[in-house]
């Protein structure tokens, strides 16, 4: 790929010059729609979480670019899809592809901001932390180590859930928190602020202290709503994807998929808790009423649906996200839209934001309408790519999947939610199909390496928590 480094001035600046407001932007690994404001499971708490959004717009229908935390986070940080840099999987090295490439970070430090960031906001940790990427990278914040036992007993990696004989202060999440804070409430006020943090949980292990355990007891616990042989009428390479005889036959067989859900939520918990306190820490910093706040997930996440488990899928729960933007002067408290968005709609959108000029590569569309006018009129619709070939496209009503030997799947989210039904060989939905595939690349580069394509966390034990 050739260095994509011209700029065209395409931005509406929101702030008169030389008082730019600062970012804060929030990422967080595979947080699916497990919120209170979005409803994913009726027994999540995230008080926190719903405080944040509230303060702008929620975007309730929006997805990532691809359901795994390399592609997504290099699509969301670049502006360019997986069908273009060939980064598809969590196996397709992003660096040699992103080197020369304007990315998010890159953009801001050019442009007169203090860039900090902190946790994961790259797939590959360090990558980012060069001299041309940051002012100051802080890396990962070293968390609880992982128990040598193997928590569940399914012997699955760090696929591995339970409680744990720590202190809240003892995660790194804790720790990321507690150094966001610091520099919102203390770094210089000579240039604007750009702050990239990124949480690691709810990404296994889902090893918290036992004090959030303690919330959510098991015998309460409720499963997902899950049909049986949901499987039946998807097509083999779906099926493929979902690997019923992997993960989720071993929760079935080890007795753990209450369990599970149980971490799940308890995970989630704690990351809500981090939240909270970030949010007092910006309100009590000199940043509070000028800080645009950037809030995204890199992914969705099955707990057995689709007899499915992680992300690495192209069904409603893989894809769908937790997004929000609040810009002081822009958005409207509590507002929310359903318009059809995916995450390379960040980038052009930040830029609006802050007045920076857009890179010409970046090819998305700005969300500011939305921002604007929740109600306002949206013609795009959201893609997301799991290796080369296979697609989902959302919008307002349906899902369609294509995949790369041609099979398809098409579901009518105003009938059904859970995608039960593939209706793509039924009569009369060759408009709906045509209409939703144009939305697809005719063109697609090779990945940038053979890589896992089963994913992350399915191999060899890992010592730390990432």
């Amino acid at each position: 790929m050739k260095p994509l480094i011209a700029l065209v001035l395409l931005a509406i600046p929101v702030c008169a010059a030389g008082s730019k407001p600062d970012v804060l932007f929030i990422a967080v690994d595979d947080l699916n729609d497990w919120t209170s404001y979005l409803g994913g499971h009726p027994q999540t708490k995230t008080p926190n979480i719903d405080r944040l959004v509230a303060r702008g717009t929620a975007f309730t229908n929006s997805h990532c670019a691809a359901p795994a935390c390399n592609p997504s986070r290099a699509a969301l940080m670049s502006g360019l899809r997986p069908w273009q840099t060939g980064i598809y999987t969590n196996g397709d090295p992003a660096q040699g592809v992103l080197k020369d490439v304007i990315t998010i970070n890159r953009h801001f430090l050019a442009n007169g901001y203090t860039t900090l960031g902190g946790g994961k906001i790259y797939h590959n940790f360090n990558a980012e932390g060069r001299a041309d990427s940051w002012t100051k990278w802080a890396g990962l914040f070293p968390g609880i180590p992982e128990h040598e036992e193997n928590m569940t007993g399914l012997g699955r990696g760090h696929f591995d859930w339970g409680p744990v004989n720590a202190k809240p202060s003892d995660m790194g999440d804790h720790k990321a928190t507690d150094w966001a804070i610091d520099h919102l409430k203390n770094a210089p006020t000579d240039k604007p602020l750009f702050l990239a943090l990124g949480y690691i949980k709810p990404h296994l292990p889902w090893y918290v202290p036992k004090e959030y355990f303690d919330r959510f007891p098991l015998a309460d616990i409720k499963l997902p709503v899950t049909k049986e042989h949901d499987l039946d009428d998807v097509p083999k390479a779906g099926v493929k994807m979902a690997g019923p005889e992997g993960d989720h036959a071993a929760v079935i067989k080890g007795d753990q998929w209450k369990k599970g859900v149980q971490a799940y939520l308890v995970t989630i918990s704690f990351l809500d808790d981090q939240v909270g306190r970030l949010l007092d820490g910006l309100d009590q910093s000199p940043r509070k009423d000028k800080t645009i706040i950037v809030w995204w997930t890199d992914h969705g996440w099955h707990l057995g649906e689709k007899e499915h488990w992680r992300k690495f899928a192209l069904w409603e729960e893989a894809t769908r996200t937790s997004m929000a933007i609040v810009a002081p002067g822009v958005t409207k408290p509590g507002s929310k839209t359903a318009a059809p968005v995916d995450y390379t709609n960040i980038y052009p959108t930040i830029c609006e934001l802050t007045g920076l000029p857009v890179p010409e590569h970046v090819k998305g569309a700005s969300l500011m309408p939305l921002l604007k006018d929740p109600t306002a009129k949206w013609e795009g619709v959201a893609v997301c790519t799991h290796g080369k070939g296979n697609h989902a496209v959302r919008d307002a009503q349906w899902r369609y999947i294509r995949y790369a030997d041609g099979s398809e799947e098409l579901y009518d989210h105003s009938k059904d939610p859970y995608e039960w039904t593939n209706l793509a060989g039924e009569a009369g939905m060759s408009d709906i199909k045509s209409k939703l595939g144009a939305a697809l690349p005719k063109e697609e580069v090779k990945p940038t390496a053979g890589g896992n394509k089963k994913g992350e966390g399915k191999g060899k034990k890992k010592k730390t928590e990432e």
